[in-house]
């Protein structure tokens, strides 16, 4: 099982260059740039460190078709993939914060326009987008023969919360995020991957399963939940309460639920202190949802970690927040050893 890092959206390209070098030192499989609204563009960010490192795979998380028409999507891809020989990848979704920023609007077939934005984007990568494309959603009017490419076609993920998306996503991407998928419900998710994966026309000679994972473990073990309960609004689902319940008793679902614009409002504040909420309950979700705690809890989190790859996941994706060279050089020497043998 392969670890990959997601990093925070505000790093530079040279902070990111050097993190990247440091990761590819450790084994890690792959680094991602998370695409916010307001912040470095992720697929030019990527281009020094695709020139520093020689096997480290590296790409944009995630990218929504209603911010960047799929065809634009997959020239960025593709620029990035020649640049790093080969090593590109990129997880297009539906999209979420930047789509409220620019009060953009999605289709009401959402499944089949990400569907056809993730054929878009594979076909242009593997040299089959000669006739254009027609679909219900988005079209490409012109012959597109890519031509230029030399290198190795990149990977095309899919990020997807729900099963009927996991199930289209097994069917025509390279690779399917699980996003924000406890071990507790690893298995009906992998289900519907693999469904998907037998409905293919051609079975995928390999098929990746990735699952986006926050990473709050550090030396202080109460900075680690600070800054876990921090990040909270953003986990599961926006704290759905299909899956707080996992973790919570009704009554403190309830209270969650009716508090969430509480845990927004602390996001961005920058404080850990969720109005409305009991410490304790938000320590609980901290624990489930996410790898929050000291140096002394990272068996546990290895185990949980192990879970996933014996249900399918080919990799964990762990998303690093303050101190990112710090949770790498955990996660190098303590984690990645131990996952690479399963």
């Amino acid at each position: 099982m392969d670890v990959d890092l997601i990093l925070e959206p505000d790093l530079t390209p040279a902070q990111i260059t050097e993190l990247g070098v440091a990761a590819e030192g450790y084994g890690i499989r792959g680094l991602w740039t998370s695409n916010y609204f307001a912040h470095w563009d992720p697929f030019i960010s990527l281009a020094n460190l695709a020139a520093a490192t020689s096997r480290l795979r590296m790409g944009a998380l995630a990218v929504s078709p209603f911010e960047m028409h799929p065809l634009k999507i997959a020239n960025a891809l593709l620029t990035l993939n020649e640049i790093s020989n080969g090593r590109a990848m990129v997880a297009v979704g539906a999209g979420e914060g930047n789509l409220d920023a620019m009060d953009l609007r999605k289709p009401k077939k959402i499944v089949l326009a990400v569907r056809e934005a993730l054929e878009i984007v594979h076909a242009a990568a593997n040299g089959q987008l000669t006739d254009g494309y027609n679909g219900e959603i988005f079209n490409v009017n012109y012959p597109c023969a890519y031509d230029w490419l030399k290198a190795t076609p990149p990977l095309v993920y899919g990020t997807a919360y729900r099963f009927m998306m996991m199930r289209m996503m097994g069917r025509v991407a390279d690779g399917c995020f699980v996003g924000c998928t406890p071990p507790e419900i690893v298995e009906p998710a992998m289900e519907n991957v693999r469904t998907g994966i037998e409905r293919r026309e051609t079975p995928p000679q390999s098929f990746r399963v990735n699952t986006f994972w926050a990473w709050h473990i550090k030396a202080d073990r109460d900075e680690a939940f600070r800054e876990s309960r921090r990040e909270l609004p953003w986990r599961a689902r926006k704290l759905d309460p299909e899956l707080t319940s996992l973790y919570l008793e009704p009554d403190e679902v309830d209270i969650v639920t009716n508090n969430f614009q509480n845990y927004v409002d602390a996001y961005f504040t920058h404080s850990d202190e969720v109005k409305g909420v009991p410490q304790g309950i938000s320590d609980k979700l901290c624990t489930g949802l996410t790898s929050t705690g000291g140096l002394e809890d990272l068996d546990r989190e290895i185990e949980r970690f192990k879970k996933f790859g014996h249900a399918g996941l080919t990799e964990v994706a762990l998303r690093l927040h303050a101190d990112p060279m710090d949770a790498l050089k955990i996660i190098g020497e303590r984690v990645v050893p131990v996952l690479q043998e399963i």
